[in-house]
């Protein structure tokens, strides 16, 4: 939901920076101002900012000034960060406004009774961006994580200061098929005695529905079918605005807005249909890092992202493992490609945090644990449940699911994510197969897979024999579900050659991912492939990663290695 209507002060920038190593910013009073030479930019990542920053993880200090005009006096002032952490606190003028715990998810605070009207104002924001067991994804050290990617630090994604009236719309929940279906409701703040207008507009601006509606109970709603929509989809992605204007006496008192597609998205006798026709997920695995701006991918390159998705032939991938930037879900309604959105519950090497198995399996008793990833899915659909890319849910990555505790904590977010949202399938990544006991929880199967490489290293044939006798095993004991291959891929340095194709060269990345899809091809309950990864990242530092891990078809700065190539012709004769 964003505003073209709300005064708004971008706060993007150069701030003032400090670290914390010994944690004493808070009993010294740094909340109240700090002094410090550095400066870091604001949205990024603090990591490579500096290279004396670059492996630090800990407590830093941000802190901005900014003026605030007199006339915006009388309104309620909202502090939005569209993803900073791990965990944050955040002062303004010295007063606390509050904290929030993960990177990923928008946080909003209440910043009225702390603002000074016509004079500036000092935000200070402490981040702690330690890895922990009780912090999702759970690590115990910087290197040594459940999760292989690397724990970046700081404000991520934008900041703005944004004022509205008393009375503002506060949420907005959208459904629509491809038929034409509108259903809309929203939420008013202090809603008595106005009126709420729902407008749906097209791409040149022209109206194609309009109605008025009162805010009984603080909610207003319309159901309509709206006639002369196109559909949205990944060859035609038609989007329209749906806008809703706040009226009172003395007439608009807010606007709000949200992008939306006419589409349907359903699971149906182990096939998914998109729009009721069949579709095949054709795609990547993805991760939100770039050079110097760490988590942060600034809007170019996004861009350059999609374009050369678009260039290789995939209509879609999953948020691994996390839920994304607002700018990289707009890019996918833009541009058309479908989106697993998936929580931060990555447990990729979570067995092997423990010395004793029995605190492992406890971990997933622990109701706190399961309270924060519950947070972890309701503000992540929150932000994009009315997205028309957003097609399924993923409430986890690797999880050990073949103990029983682990398969009940799956169970337990699946059946949260389909009380908050019932429109979308809902799956995980499993990486224990046929060992799995919890793949009889979800909508689709999601299968991450890596015979030929990190088992039968060298065997590319082997590793295919291998992940065929898996799927088929699996699909024998859910036979009326529909399988995804998640993950799958092998690590190439760029420019390392060899013939034969050996490990870590690019004809063996090439060759092992060619295998892989042409194995799959032609076996029906397979319904997607998404290739591991789009770009070479960065990781935790270990014996098996040379700094990134390179699974990568691109590099780290988006150039093709020879399995991108290869991709682009094996995914033009996959079906659509």
């Amino acid at each position: 939901m964003r505003s073209p209507f709300r005064p708004k002060i971008e706060l993007s920038g150069f701030w003032r920076f400090k670290l914390d190593p010994r944690g004493e910013g808070e009993r010294e009073g740094w909340h109240r101002g700090f002094e410090s030479c550095d400066v870091v930019y604001v949205p990024s990542s603090w990591n490579e900012q500096n290279p004396l920053w670059d492996g630090y993880d800990g407590v830093a200090w941000y802190s901005t000034s900014f003026y605030v005009r007199k006339e915006l006096e009388g309104k309620l002032a909202w502090l939005v960060f569209k993803g900073a952490g791990y965990h944050a606190r955040v002062w303004l003028n010295g007063e606390l406004l509050g904290e929030h715990e993960g990177s990923f998810t928008q946080f909003k605070l209440d910043a009225t009774r702390a603002v000074r009207f016509g004079d500036f104002n000092l935000l200070v924001v402490r981040i702690d961006n330690r890895v922990a067991l009780d912090r999702l994804p759970p690590g115990l050290s910087f290197n040594r994580t459940a999760f292989d990617f690397l724990q970046y630090g700081g404000i991520h994604r934008p900041v703005y200061l944004e004022f509205t009236e008393r009375s503002y719309v506060d949420s907005l929940v959208v459904e629509t098929d491809h038929e034409g279906a509108l259903k809309a409701e929203a939420r008013v703040a202090n809603g008595a005695g106005l009126r709420a207008r729902f407008r749906l507009l097209d791409g040149r601006g022209a109206e194609l529905l309009s109605e008025e509606v009162g805010c009984d109970g603080g909610v207003a709603r319309v159901d309509r079918r709206v006639s002369g929509v196109k559909p949205w989809s990944p060859e035609e992605p038609n989007l329209y605005t749906l806008r809703v204007e706040l009226l009172g006496e003395r007439g608009l008192l807010d606007m709000v807005e949200e992008r939306v597609g006419f589409r349907s998205f359903k699971v149906e006798k182990g096939r998914v249909y998109l729009n009721e026709k069949p579709v095949y997920l054709k795609g990547f695995g993805r991760h939100e890092d770039f050079p110097v701006t760490g988590k942060h991918v600034p809007g170019a390159a996004l861009v350059r992202d999609f374009y050369l998705m678009k260039k290789l032939g995939a209509n879609s991938f999953r948020t691994s493992h996390y839920p994304y930037s607002d700018e990289h879900l707009d890019l996918a309604d833009e541009m058309g490609f479908l989106v697993i959105l998936e929580s931060t519950v990555c447990l990729s090497g979570f067995t092997g945090l423990f010395s004793d198995q029995a605190k492992a399996r406890e971990w997933f008793k622990d109701p706190r644990i399961l309270e924060k990833a519950k947070a972890v899915l309701r503000e992540m659909i929150e932000q994009h449940r009315n997205r028309p890319s957003v097609v399924m849910y993923s409430v986890a990555n690797e999880p050990p699911t073949d103990w029983e505790e682990a398969a009940e904590f799956v169970r337990q977010l699946a059946e949260y994510v389909r009380s908050l949202d019932p429109t979308r399938p809902v799956t995980f990544a499993s990486h224990r197969h046929s060992r799995d006991r919890a793949l009889g929880f979800v909508d689709v199967i999601s299968l991450n897979v890596y015979f030929g490489w990190y088992s039968e290293w060298g065997s590319i044939e082997e590793g295919v024999r291998r992940m065929l006798e898996e799927l088929k095993r699996v699909h024998e004991m859910h036979p009326d579900k529909p399988v995804l291959l998640a993950e799958f891929g092998a690590d190439a340095v760029a420019g390392v050659h060899w013939d034969p194709p050996v490990m870590w060269s690019e004809e063996y990345q090439a060759e092992l991912l060619k295998s892989y899809i042409e194995g799959v091809r032609g076996l029906e309950w397979v319904v997607g492939v998404h290739v591991w990864n789009f770009a070479d990242f960065r990781t935790p530092q270990s014996p098996g990663r040379a700094v990134l891990n390179r699974k990568g078809v691109f590099t780290r700065d988006r150039q093709p290695k020879l399995a991108a190539h290869l991709v682009r012709d094996l995914f033009s004769r996959l079906p659509s």
